[in-house]
């Protein structure tokens, strides 16, 4: 019969950290129990007295404080009526201290010198498991606090948050990482917007989570996505990181900081169906010819903007009906593509050939000029000799007209409101008779330019621009053109899609556009109405016609 010692070890899992007791437990406290001689024993007062002997009278035994049903030895204590410890020598001044504030989590603290001779506390928490990890913690916190007391400058103490974040994103971020200006541009803009006029006086040593939940609030009621109020976010958590480093801050507030929920619903933008696209293109060589090229090559290969116009001669390789994308245009800047990463784009015979001939024509206009041709020519471009390229917002402006002639602008609602109700006042009622013997043109009966824009307090301007674009939507509308996305970005989703459809792979598509499978299948492979329908279709044919209808037939 096996020995009460061997029973006990029976219930013990010692394969990790702490050794828990597998039997019996108390519900209330967690700790393990047992039967032994007739009565119940707690399991860590057991494993305690099998090594040490009986617990000496008036003590006990406490159970391990992070874990209540392990029986390891090193985590048990026992406690009773001991004699008066001696004290604890004071540890040496500028040795930091700890304080335990939860299992396994301790807080540091350390005083800090300035250049200027003042001090500061600054504080870390740690999680480890034993007393003497976090030693060594503390130890290596008060190393990294000696090296950069040094170097840490008095005024740095002293800057306002609006001044950080400029150096932050100028000097840091553009200039020292390289990150693209617009991009930096954009980040300023969101700074300057929603948290300067609060916050940017402060110091930013003085900055605290509240006042970030009462801007993160701010933008939340004003209806802003979740996207925009992320981005401002990977702003600041790096933005504290480097000003902890430059001295002027003890704190990041954006540590593990949660978002508030959005109120903004967004409105799913589906890529257009191929009978749009057609529609697209085909107008576009009416309404706008100097970019219909570049508007098919995007339908035709799904590259972005930038990367549209930044085709030059060297890209081209007609034999193998291929396409080198290495760069991008951004702005006056040529730089790389958006992933930093060169790919071959395969081209049908057509686009091919329409290469060629842009090639061809702008090689007989730089002859036609008299000046020479490019080196390396751009395949888009406003100059003759093909040295420069054509700057991506004039494809986006050229877009606009386009998208302007069809009808389809992507307007916000209130805005078309007040479109239509200009063209409403513009038409009024009807015109009275022209008096006789009165010449010129016919009476419109409705309001004026003027009198429609200080109706409805806008400008003359405004008024005739508004009704310029009611008319083309209601135009649209009768010939029975729906509205549609038609931006350059939409022909990148309607690539995305068009393939998808199709049965090609995630991962060919995803090498032919120049991003990673899953940014393919968040942003860029969207639900069309015709696939869904086809989807439909397909599920009531094989339900319909294989199982559902016969069996309901049989049961009526």
């Amino acid at each position: 019969m096996a020995s009460l010692a061997e029973r006990f070890e029976a219930q013990v899992d010692r394969t990790g950290e702490h050794h828990r007791w597998l039997g019996a437990r108390n519900p209330e406290r967690g700790t393990g129990r047992l039967k032994v001689d007739g009565r119940q024993v707690t399991a860590h007062r057991f494993a305690w007295e099998l090594t040490n002997g009986p617990v000496p009278a008036g003590a006990r035994v406490l159970a391990c404080a992070e874990e209540p049903a392990c029986v390891r030895l090193e985590h048990l204590e026992l406690v009773g009526a001991p004699a008066p410890e001696p004290q604890k020598p004071r540890a040496r001044k500028g040795s930091g201290s700890l304080r335990r504030i939860g299992p396994g989590s301790w807080k540091l603290t350390v005083t800090g010198v300035h250049a200027d001779g003042t001090t500061h506390r600054l504080y870390r928490t740690v999680y480890v498991d034993s007393e003497a990890e976090a030693r060594g913690e503390l130890a290596q916190f008060v190393a990294e606090v000696r090296e950069s007391a040094g170097t840490t400058r008095a005024d740095c103490r002293h800057v306002t948050f609006d001044a950080a974040v400029r150096r932050f994103l100028f000097d840091h971020v553009r200039d020292e990482r390289g990150r693209e200006p617009k991009t930096v541009d954009g980040y300023w803009r969101t700074h300057v917007r929603w948290f300067s006029p609060t916050l940017g006086s402060r110091l930013v040593r003085d900055l605290t989570r509240p006042m970030f939940d009462e801007r993160f609030g701010a933008m939340r009621q004003a209806g802003l996505s979740r996207s925009r109020m992320n981005q401002a976010r990977s702003i600041y958590s790096p933005f504290f990181r480097w000003a902890i480093h430059q001295g002027m801050t003890t704190r990041n507030p954006m540590v593990g900081y949660q978002l508030p929920t959005s109120t903004h619903v967004s409105r799913e933008i589906v890529p257009p169906e191929v009978e749009e696209v057609a529609l697209l293109l085909a107008t576009a060589f009416e309404v706008v010819p100097d970019i219909a090229e570049v508007l098919v090559l995007g339908a035709t290969t799904g590259m972005r903007r930038g990367e549209l116009v930044g085709i030059r001669a060297s890209s081209l390789r007609l034999d193998k009906r291929q396409l080198r994308v290495t760069t991008a245009v951004s702005g006056k800047r040529v730089k790389p593509t958006k992933t930093r990463t060169e790919r071959d784009v395969a081209l049908d015979e057509e686009t091919a050939a329409m290469l060629a001939r842009i090639l061809n024509h702008r090689r007989d206009v730089a002859a036609f000029v008299g000046v020479s041709f490019a080196d390396d020519p751009y395949l888009f471009s406003h100059a003759p000799d093909s040295s420069t390229p054509m700057p991506p917002d004039y494809v986006t402006k050229r877009v606009a007209v386009l998208k302007g002639q069809l009808g389809i602008e992507n307007k916000q609602p209130a805005t078309i409101d007040a479109e239509d109700e200009a063209l409403k006042l513009y038409r009024g009622a009807a015109p009275p008779p022209r008096p006789k013997g009165k010449t010129g043109p016919k009476p419109k009966g409705g309001m004026t330019f003027a009198e429609i824009g200080e109706a409805l307090g806008r400008s003359e301007r405004w008024a005739s621009l508004a009704v310029e674009a009611a008319q083309r939507r209601e135009a649209a509308s009768a010939a029975g053109v729906r509205s549609f996305d038609g931006s350059v970005l939409a022909l990148r989703k309607f690539t995305s899609s068009e393939l998808l459809d199709a049965g090609f792979s995630v991962a060919a598509v995803a090498q032919r556009q120049g991003h990673g499978p899953q940014v393919l299948v968040k942003h860029y492979g969207k639900r069309r109405e015709s696939a869904d329908r086809k989807a439909a279709e397909h599920l009531g044919r094989v339900v319909h016609g294989g199982y559902v209808v016969p069996i309901t037939r049989a049961a009526r």
